[in-house]
């Protein structure tokens, strides 16, 4: 090849992959766009795999270069995947799955779910072995916002109508959305490329080589090409299709190449080149190949490649960075002499396109939801009449300050045109209601009287004194966000589907990414550093940071361990990267990258449907349309481009609440109660909007009682409990002064004793004297404690003049980072500070070193300050399970029982609860058990379910509960006649039921004449086969044969209870087995029998779970687990799970060689040292058994 030929000076990559292409792209948009402008280009093109999941990211990056005046061109596309014929390729695949319902076998590909796919390039280059699952890359890009839009509508389609592992598009869907798009033929795994390999079938792939086209082989290949461009240029006209090089060193690249290249000459198509790249930087290709493997779950015994093995290297590289490349790789083929100018020139025209063909394009942003205009009336008009009614409904129409509340908030709504999303709320809502229970409320939303006469929310927020400024105003251009608070989340999604129709409903997503400590144990492996070294730095890591790198007011549940915040608090980390540099540097750039798609807890995005598939990438999840656009804590790209995110919550505890009505219903004569029965007593006796929370003997049942019953909202935390009986509350606000005090930030400061002390003062008859009546009105509800962001807001506005949305800007001032010295916060809490305290000096005369000493008080609360409306909903939550147990407490500890019987730690909690409340606890009974929890009047005595034993299905509880009672042996076995009648209740049911004991009011087990279930279980399981065939033990025609002899046939049970009645019962040890084999619970009084924890207690000798750090002591446990281990010099130790009655466990470490057996289950006591980072150790000549059996 000639290097005379002046190098290409411009080139823009028209084709380029991100994280949102899980395993494949390395780097988010903003990485890639940030390189490439380093690396001297003015535009790129993003275009992932299937989906557009990357392109608001990459808008808002651009969106900040082009703030900051850099010229810079962002181009939309997807990489799509390509079958010439959907409805060919649906008949295949109809076939396909028809002989999988023959063969009744699903392959791991069958089994693939839709969402992100994870791309395989092996699999793309190889040819599979059924022809109808082949698909081709294709590149289509937009050149304005109708491309965009039509790329958005095909990325639907192809989930909708062409998933099988990959979203497929074809020739008929590109024609109907061919206006504004730009097609290229992608690379080796594209649609040419395809059909250029598939003249040399018998050609592994790298086998293919640019001398296979010749002779008539190439008239082949030149004749399929030109088929394709015909109709591609069909589709998008010439102007707007290209034919893709890439130059990199695979030999099936430049046979591509030089196909392309002839194809060229011949049509007159255009030529462009790309670098197709996958990672943001050059140094980035290893940590680029080991996320491929990760996402594979594949570690190739080689290891990872050195860069000479490379065979391409992906990154975004400029004009003269892809010359070099094709000087290097193509220099040993001779068809690209003469062709270098050809080349050059598909370089350059890149940078062509990009500014002469590409607009700055982007979706339309405006606010995205259905409108309820309509000629005759505005839906602001619609809203009003709706709130009109609601004032009319609520009996508040005459009263002023709520008519005049009222208006205030339409008029904000008017104004920031916000009436359509009330209207849809509203909407979804009534719908809802008569399906689930609707709740207080939840969030901010709780303070607009709006929403509670449109009966989104149940708080009244003037009588509890919540704000609608810091909820909504003229002053929030964000759009509101109401957060619903229902029994059944599903049913608000369920109620907006009826409503407007399954596509203008859409999920929002969550991305699931590489977290810090399995990056570590991943990375690891690939470079065999000892699972033990790994683990020894992985278990305490993040004990270790948490402490010093969280926010004082952040909650533990969104902590996010970082690698920056490891090598800054951990000295054992910072040794660790220091001895494995290669791991520090992965770790860095895989940190965070996406893994898999989720959703979001209860996002979902309402607006018409057409509107929607073009305005954003819709991918189908398990059947299911969701937005890979995400609205969260990492990530904004919903709202700022017009779709808004309405979340549908759920809360647990009001599906208890609809259950433990549902049971006293039941309790009162109702067979059956449907939904609206419930909610109907939920109106009479319960919901806040018909009935004040204000009962004190609900109050002191509940809250001021030393003995907690569980399940109770908000209070299942021991910490809160004490600090609550203390407080001992008898209001709402108080209640709710009590959830914000005990969160992370007042906690440390010890704001909670000081309001216990306080609180004692107030009880004892002493005033608390306030420095202004103003003062004294607004905190005197919390004992002058600044408990709620809205008391700053009202200080601001009663004392200093604040406006509303003043003080709300205040409130946000404060809470960002409060204590921060220095930028543009620092300069607006001076202004603030000054107009605060100079305000109250002149609007009442207040001395300056009154309101100076408040501000400063104001700022220490600012960074823990709550949200007054949502403690005050959460608190009437909490009281509606508070006054279930105070009036009905067998009815709702059976349900707390029910809620948890799938959780066997919450649920052995909440049985040692009941059982310190005074009731008692039967053992699972064939004939008192049902499919739920419930309290016996018979047993006087809770009931566990037929349900949480494994190996008793639900068809064979139904097929027990049909056709009990069962009063003997007899009974259970056979009908009247004799004749066995179970189909369900077989062998492996009746085995589970023996070994967790649930025979007992059985005649034979009350009387006597079996001992114990042991017994039994030998009588039954042992002989199944000979009782099914009769009381007798023979079939009918053997008992004819024998009576016809004259022989006396004994009845098979009797016989059988004489054999088995001689039977020892199992030992504790294989009883608790049984009951945690089966139903992952077992009872304290079959863990520690015969008062052995009374004994303990009395002796103050506490479990091991409780040992402080850095302290020996005495202390008992009981054995769940225990492994033996070896240290990294081959010291040989034992790991021991030990258990206390709470449930609580911890590893226990013994060195030294056991000199005795230690059973699962055995109880001993030991002298054991704790240790904050590895937790209690002991020796085996530090332990002995405890004599429990």
């Amino acid at each position: 090849m000639s290097k005379l030929i002046k190098p290409p000076n411009r080139f823009v990559g028209l084709h380029a992959h991100t994280t949102f292409s899980p395993y494949d792209g390395l780097g988010y948009p903003s990485d890639h766009i940030d390189f490439v402008i380093e690396n001297g280009m003015d535009a790129w093109a993003i275009t992932d795999h299937g989906n557009g999941s990357g392109h608001a990211h990459a808008r808002k990056h651009f969106e900040k270069i082009k703030k900051n005046g850099q010229k810079f061109r962002q181009i939309y596309g997807v990489e799509f995947y390509f079958v010439p014929s959907l409805a060919q390729w649906q008949i295949d695949y109809n076939d396909h799955r028809e002989k999988i319902k023959e063969n009744k076998k699903l392959s791991k590909e069958d089994k693939a779910e839709e969402g992100h796919v994870i791309e395989s390039e092996d699999e793309t280059r190889e040819a599979p072995s059924d022809e109808w699952k082949r698909r081709y890359h294709l590149v289509v890009t937009a050149k304005n916002r109708e491309g965009l839009h039509n790329i958005y509508r095909m990325v639907k389609k192809s989930y909708k109508h062409g998933f099988y592992r990959f979203p497929r598009i074809d020739y008929k869907m590109l024609k109907e959305h061919s206006e504004g798009i730009v097609i290229s033929t992608a690379c080796v795994g594209g649609v040419a490329a395809g059909l250029i390999f598939r003249e040399f079938k018998d050609k592994k792939f790298n086998e293919l080589t640019p001398s296979l086209l010749t002779g008539q082989a190439c008239v082949n290949v030149m004749n399929r090409l030109e088929n394709m461009t015909d109709q591609f240029v069909d589709i998008v006209g010439k102007d707007n299709f290209f034919l893709e090089m890439q130059f990199n060193s695979l030999p099936a690249q430049h046979l591509t190449n030089k196909a392309l290249i002839e194809l060229s000459k011949k049509t007159k198509i255009p030529l462009i080149a790309t670098a197709d790249s996958h990672y943001p930087r050059p140094e980035l290709w290893q940590a680029r190949e080991l996320y491929r493997r990760l996402g594979w779950g594949r570690k190739d015994d080689e290891g990872l490649p050195q860069k000479e093995d490379l065979k391409c290297e992906l990154y975004p590289k400029n004009a003269q960075q892809m010359w070099d490349e094709f000087l290097d790789s193509g220099k040993e083929y001779d068809f690209y002499n003469g062709n270098e100018e050809l080349v050059r020139d598909s370089i350059e025209r890149t940078h062509d396109i990009a500014w002469d063909k590409f607009e700055d394009t982007w979706i339309d942003t405006e606010i995205k939801l259905h409108n309820f205009s309509t000629p005759e009336e505005s839906a602001f008009e619609k809203l009003l009449k709706l709130v009109k009614q609601g004032l009319i409904d609520n009996n508040l129409d005459k009263k002023p300050e709520y008519v005049e509340r009222a208006r205030s908030e339409l008029s904000d709504i008017k104004f920031l045109e916000r009436e359509n999303y009330f209207i849809v709320q509203y909407e979804v809502m009534k719908k809802a209601s008569q399906k689930t229970l609707v709740g207080a409320g939840r969030g901010s939303g709780s303070g607009s009287l709006v929403n509670y006469l449109l009966e989104i929310t149940h708080v009244d927020p003037i009588e509890y004194g919540l704000l609608w400024s810091r909820f909504l105003g003229r002053h929030r251009v964000s759009c509101p966000d109401i957060d619903t608070d229902v029994g059944d989340r599903d049913v608000l999604i369920e109620a907006a589907r009826e409503l407007y129709g399954d596509d203008s409903v859409i999920p929002v997503s969550n991305f699931n990414t590489l977290k810090l400590k399995s990056i570590i144990k991943d990375v690891g492996k690939f470079y065999d550093i000892p699972a033990s070294e790994i683990y020894t730095l992985t278990g305490p890591l993040q004990d270790d940071v948490m402490p010093l790198a969280k926010n004082e007011n952040e909650e533990k549940s969104v902590f996010v361990l970082k690698h920056e915040d490891c090598m800054q608090y951990s000295k054992k980390y910072q040794t660790f990267m220091e001895k494995y540099p290669d791991v520090k540097t992965h770790i860095e750039a895989l940190f965070m990258q996406n893994k898999s798609l989720g959703r979001h807890a209860g996002g979902v995005i309402i607006a018409p449907a057409d509107i929607l598939e073009q305005s954003m990438p819709l991918i189908s999840v398990k059947g299911e349309l969701q937005t890979p656009w995400s609205e969260g804590m990492n990530f904004r790209n919903l709202e700022d481009n017009g779709a808004i995110k309405f979340d549908f919550l759920g809360l647990t505890l009001l599906e208890d609440v609809r259950n433990c009505i549902r049971r006293i219903l039941i309790k009162e004569g109702n067979p059956d109660p449907t939904f609206l029965e419930c909610k109907d007593y939920y109106d009479k006796n319960l919901n806040c909007r018909y009935n004040k929370s204000d009962d004190l003997k609900v109050f002191k049942t509940a809250y001021h009682r030393k003995n907690w019953a569980p399940g109770l909202f908000q209070f299942t935390n021991q910490g809160a409990r004490n600090f609550c009986r203390q407080v001992k509350p008898t209001d709402i606000t108080e209640l709710g002064a009590i959830t914000a005090i005990y969160r992370p930030g007042p906690l440390k400061a010890k704001i909670h004793h000081k309001y216990i002390k306080t609180k004692k003062r107030v009880l004892k008859g002493e005033t608390i004297e306030y420095d202004h009546p103003i003062i004294e009105e607004i905190l005197s509800e919390t004992l002058g404690y600044q408990c709620f962001q809205e008391h700053w807001m009202l200080l601001a506005q009663k004392l200093s003049g604040f406006t509303p949305a003043e003080s709300d800007k205040l409130r946000k001032t404060l809470v960002k980072k409060s204590l921060d010295t220095i930028g543009s916060k620092a300069g607006e809490r001076e202004t603030a500070k000054k107009k605060f305290i100079e305000g109250a000096e002149n609007l009442h005369g207040i001395d300056r070193k009154i309101t100076e000493n408040l501000w400063k008080t104001i700022e220490g609360f600012a960074t823990y300050g709550f949200n007054k409306s949502h403690a005050v909903a959460y608190s009437i939550d909490s009281y509606y399970s508070a006054w279930l147990f105070t009036y009905h407490p067998e009815e709702w500890l059976a349900t707390v029982l029910q809620s948890e019987n799938s959780n066997p730690k919450m649920l052995t909690k909440a049985i040692s609860e009941i059982k310190i409340l005074g009731y008692k606890f039967s053992q699972i009974d064939i004939n008192e058990s049902g499919n739920e929890w419930k309290y016996s009047e018979v047993l006087k005595a809770f009931v566990p379910p037929l349900s949480s034993i494994k190996k008793v299905g639900g068809v064979a509880a139904e097929e027990i509960l049909a056709t009990r009672p069962f009063n003997a042996i007899h009974d259970l076995l056979y009908d009247e006649n004799g004749k066995w009648y179970h189909s369900k209740m077989n062998k492996g049911c009746i085995d589970s039921l023996c070994k967790v004991e649930a025979f007992s009011t059985l005649k034979e087990m009350k009387d006597g004449t079996l001992h114990n279930h042991r017994q039994l279980h030998m009588l039954l399981v042992d002989n199944w086969d000979k009782l099914r065939k009769g009381p007798k033990g023979m079939t009918k025609s053997a008992i004819k044969r024998a009576e016809a002899k004259g022989e006396f046939i004994p009845d098979l049970i009797d016989t059988l209870i004489e054999k088995a009645k001689w039977e020892d019962d199992w030992t504790r040890t294989e009883k608790a087995t049984f009951n945690d084999d089966l139903r992952s619970a077992i009872d304290n009084e079959m863990l520690f029998p015969n008062g052995i924890l009374d004994k303990l207690r009395d002796k103050e000798i506490p479990p091991v779970t409780e040992i402080p750090g850095n302290k020996e002591m005495v202390a008992w446990f009981l054995v769940r687990d225990i492994e033996e281990k070896k240290t990294k010099k081959g010291k040989t130790y034992h790991r021991i799970k030990a258990q206390d009655a709470d449930n609580n466990a911890v590893w226990l470490k013994i060195w030294g060689g056991l000199k005795q057996e230690i059973p699962k289950f055995s109880i001993w006591l030991c002298t054991a040292k704790g240790d904050e980072n590895w937790g209690p150790s002991t020796a085996s000549w530090k332990i002995r058994p405890l004599e429990v059996d």
